[in-house]
Formats: C-alpha cells, sequence, structure tokens
C-alpha cells in the first residue's frame, strides 16, 4: 500500500507564499476528479508531482522547489488525497 497524505497537510508548507502548494494539490484534486469521472480511474498526485507542477507553473527549478518541501519532511512518494479520502 503506498501512503497517502491529506491535502490539509500542506496548508501551512511555503514556498512562495504560506499554501501555496495546498492551494495547487486543491486545484490538481479537482482537475482528476473531473477527468476520472464516468471512468474506473483515479488519478491522484504525489508530492514529487506536485513540486514538478510547482516548478513548471512558477518557472523556479525543480531543485530549488524539492528543497523547499525537503524542510516540512514530506514523504515524497505519498499520494495527496481529499482529507475525507485518507483513513486514520
Amino acid at each position: 500500500m503506498f501512503d497517502e497524505i491529506r491535502a490539509s497537510e500542506l496548508r501551512n508548507v511555503r514556498i512562495l507564499y504560506k499554501g501555496d502548494i495546498y492551494d495547487l494539490a486543491r486545484l490538481l484534486l479537482k482537475i482528476d476528479d473531473a477527468k476520472d469521472k464516468g471512468t474506473n480511474t483515479k488519478s491522484r498526485h504525489t508530492i514529487k508531482g506536485l513540486a514538478s507542477k510547482f516548478a513548471m507553473l512558477s518557472g523556479m527549478g525543480f531543485d530549488e522547489v524539492e528543497e523547499a518541501l525537503l524542510k516540512y519532511n514530506l514523504p515524497f512518494g505519498a499520494t495527496v488525497e481529499h482529507d475525507k479520502d485518507v483513513s486514520e
């Protein structure tokens, strides 16, 4: 089983501003849900995937984003989920 992380756990993470990764995670969750509607697919991004998307959108280098996220001890392989979908 893969690790999962609640989107809300990203609220205090800061790369450019507090909550920027949380905002991106919420947007990507909504996009994934919309794309997957009517299918048996469940698309989700990992923390590393969020870092990659953030770097692309912000124009920052991936290494710079990764370094900022590592300070928060986030599990890079963990899948970001809606809070309600992560069991205790």
